[in-house]
């Protein structure tokens, strides 16, 4: 092709090319690497939430993990080149911080409220699960839309005030003093101590990370109760028959439960019957938080008490669900998943007979599909299963350690190539700075897996759904405001760079207090809202383009 390459980044085996076409070539290679690597460190962060307390790993480990992948191409992009090379691509890491607080406040903040938009009520609230045609497009930009609760309100605050941070770097470059020691540690000491600061916040008031946490147990808990239901299904010809549930398994197992016959289960009677349950399926861990997750998914009557009806109810939709999540997972192969595969046989092989459970859900599942729209469905909304069988929590910790290990070892041999690989498209394309193309590249490898199941679980079209999505959202940029900055200025002091980014900065902070505003100021989000939102994403491009070469800033 005639295009000039190096090798540079890790051990020097990674290539950089200067054309067009393999710069092109290159930034998807390792775009994907990226995005392959922010998967496993998202998967595992995944795992260790079935098994965690909000505290100290929930409020401090897990916000971090989330941030590693962007934090890693902007310290790459500072780190290891000579001081005219770092001036250059430390525009990469600007490029990633500001396009990754953009895509996440305007595509997935838009996107959520578009694919999560249900109808309003009389009193203007959303109305789960509810969506009916509207008659014009006016009538359901007005008449739709997404209800949070308070707890994302705050969160939305606590956003708005990261953005103290970059007034400690910007306000001194607009009085001339663009490379000053003192200021870049100051500004990263005020970085770096907001994130001490909002880690705490996390732990002392861990509202979010007990959503997350119990909805990471909640799903759990689905993937072992179906896999007990087939388990007893075997001994009575499957748990599915001709794509409809056995009904004599589910009462059999009722019965299990219910261990004085009185047709009712009680708390104390629960937790037996899932020690139990664990003892058969190899996992004797049970806590009070397992006994409230299987209460809060049966007991729809709020007595305290699961009868017959509504056990055999809910372990019906959970046998489905699971059954279609395994179908699913079957037609549907990737190279992502295959990477997963070993680690999955490797760590549920002490299994036993118990996979042989789980062969009627997968077999009968293009029957189970047909029927399974006929119901309503419950509060039990997932997402797709990446397992097809509940693992112990020992395997659980090991599954992770495994997933967080390869997600950070990738990002610590790709980051460096990427960095480089951005500079040689934008060179290429003839822009004027790497910044326009690590705007818009890198955030969505480095983000891609936390866009995509944001717009996936907002999809649900529940309150509790959405009020989640957003909390991440506004959770993954104070990250960036305050850690990823930190680290930001860390990088120029390191190397002495000057501060050349007024007008990205500007941009970053209108994006973050527009968007904010909106989340801090009302619960209730009409439809409308998601176009202007979703505008602020060209717009910032643009904003950037006209402070620095019509008004000069750069």
């Amino acid at each position: 092709m005639g295009d000039t390459c190096t090798t540079s980044g890790p051990f020097g085996v990674f290539p950089d090319c200067e054309g067009l076409g393999a710069s092109v070539f290159l930034n998807l290679v390792y775009g994907y690497a990226l995005l392959t690597a922010a998967g496993f460190i998202s998967d595992g962060s995944e795992l260790l939430l079935e098994i965690l307390s909000p505290g100290l790993v929930g409020g401090l480990l897990l916000p971090i993990l989330g941030a590693v992948p962007d934090a890693a191409v902007i310290i790459a992009s500072g780190l290891g080149a000579s001081k005219e090379d770092a001036q250059e691509q430390v525009s990469v890491g600007m490029g990633t911080l500001a396009g990754s607080t953009v895509m996440l406040l305007t595509i997935a903040w838009g996107g959520s409220l578009i694919l999560g938009r249900c109808d309003l009520s009389s009193r203007g609230t959303a109305i789960n699960k509810t969506l009916t045609p509207k008659a014009s497009i006016a009538e359901a930009a007005n008449k739709t839309g997404v209800t949070t609760d308070t707890d994302t309100k705050t969160n939305a605050i606590v956003m708005m005030a990261s953005c103290v941070t970059f007034l400690v770097i910007q306000i001194p470059a607009w009085m001339g003093m663009q490379a000053n020691k003192k200021i870049d540690l100051a500004a990263a000491a005020v970085a770096l101590g907001g994130l001490a600061l909002y880690c705490g916040y996390q732990v002392l008031f861990p509202e979010l990370q007990r959503r997350k946490i119990a909805a990471a147990q909640a799903k759990a808990a689905r993937k072992r109760g179906a896999m007990f239901a087939a388990h007893l299904g075997n001994t009575m010809g499957g748990i599915l028959i001709d794509g409809e549930v056995n009904v004599q398994a589910l009462n059999k197992m009722f019965e299990q439960f219910d261990s004085d016959g009185n047709n009712e289960v009680d708390v104390q009677e629960l937790k037996l019957a899932l020690v139990a349950m664990s003892v058969t399926m190899q996992d004797t861990e049970i806590t009070d938080g397992d006994v409230d997750v299987w209460l809060k998914e049966f007991d729809k009557d709020g007595d305290g008490l699961i009868s017959r009806a509504e056990f055999c109810a809910g372990m019906t939709h959970w046998v489905l669900e699971q059954a279609k999540n395994l179908s699913v997972r079957s037609r549907r192969p990737s190279f992502e998943g295959s990477l997963r595969e070993g680690g999955r046989h490797e760590l549920s092989a002490a299994r036993g007979p118990a996979h042989a459970g789980l062969e009627p859900l997968l077999g009968s599942t293009p029957e189970q599909e047909a029927g399974e729209g006929q119901g309503e469905e419950d509060e039990s909304d997932v997402e797709e299963e990446d397992d097809e069988e509940p693992m112990t929590k020992s395997q659980i910790i090991k599954k992770a350690i495994l997933f967080l290990a390869i997600g950070m070892a990738m990002v610590t041999l790709f980051a460096d190539p990427m960095v480089g690989a951005v500079s040689s498209l934008s060179k290429a394309l003839g822009l004027p700075s790497p910044f326009f193309a690590s705007f818009v590249l890198t955030p969505f490898a480095s983000n891609a897996s936390e866009l995509v199941s944001s717009l996936y679980f907002a999809s649900k079209k529940r309150k509790k759904n959405i009020s989640l999505t957003y909390s991440q959202v506004y959770g993954a940029v104070t990250m960036n405001n305050t850690m990823c900055l930190g680290l930001f200025m860390v990088v120029m002091r390191a190397q002495g760079l000057e501060w050349t980014f007024s007008s990205e900065t500007l941009t970053i902070v209108l994006v973050t207090l527009l968007v904010g505003y909106l989340g801090a100021s009302r619960e209730t989000f009409k439809s409308r809202l998601a176009v202007p939102v979703l505008a602020l994403y060209p717009l910032s491009i643009a904003l950037v383009c006209f402070l620095d070469f019509v008004v000069g800033w750069n």
